[in-house]
């Protein structure tokens, strides 16, 4: 039951209980963070300072989509704007931290990559990734990673072969582009829109956030 000071407005019925799948990595994220040491520079101190928020960028979709590819093509198009922007490949973790997992466990593996992208951001760093290496489902991965980075956003880049079956709940989608350097402008574009990249003011490093 609602109630708006002493007139009901509303009420309902609670019929069953929706089972949270990221409870466990919340209630790690939670822990974490209430014991995080922070240093004397902030977010927003480093946001001013770089021309944009900490972000990932995560580009989802099939096989042979090229993904990869473009995920390369912006972040070389970010450094050349100045922007400090990183390519975090889960296939290189998969090498060094994740050397003692096996295909077994794909969940820690998402798991300690989601943590990596959590430091990486905590130093302002935009962070750009594929969905390659991992072997979930795509919903998962994303629910997984926006929880261990939460409050950074997570900006999901579909890539698809063709106009059919696409995930509707992207940021943006393509479907089987050939202008990459027009779909990296367009990523840029939509950065400035969710108010992660600032415009340059003046010749002094000054930056405007459109929100």
């Amino acid at each position: 039951m609602l109630v708006d000071e002493y007139d009901v407005s509303g009420g309902g019925i609670v019929t069953e209980l929706v089972q949270d799948e990221q409870e466990g990595l919340r209630h790690e994220a939670r822990e974490r963070d209430s014991a995080w040491v922070k240093g004397d520079v902030g977010p927003e101190e480093r946001s001013q300072h770089y021309g944009h928020r900490a972000a990932v960028v995560l580009f989802t979709g099939p096989d042979m989509t090229a993904k990869s590819f473009l995920a390369r093509k912006l972040e070389a198009m970010l450094v050349a704007e100045g922007r400090h922007a990183y390519l975090l490949d889960a296939e290189n973790l998969r090498r060094g931290l994740d050397a003692d997992l096996s295909e077994a466990n794909p969940g820690e593996i998402v798991r300690r990559y989601g943590e990596v992208a959590r430091l990486l951001t905590d130093t302002g760093l935009l962070i750009i990734s594929t969905t390659n290496s991992f072997s979930l489902p795509t919903s998962q991965i994303i629910q997984a990673i926006q929880t261990l980075v939460n409050p950074t956003p997570v900006v999901t880049i579909h890539m698809a072969k063709e106009t059919q079956n696409l995930q509707e709940e992207m940021d943006l989608i393509f479907a089987g582009p050939e202008d990459f350097d027009g779909c990296s402008h367009q990523i840029l574009d939509l950065l400035k829109s969710k108010g992660i990249l600032a415009e340059a003011q003046g010749s002094l490093p000054q930056f405007q956030y459109s929100i």
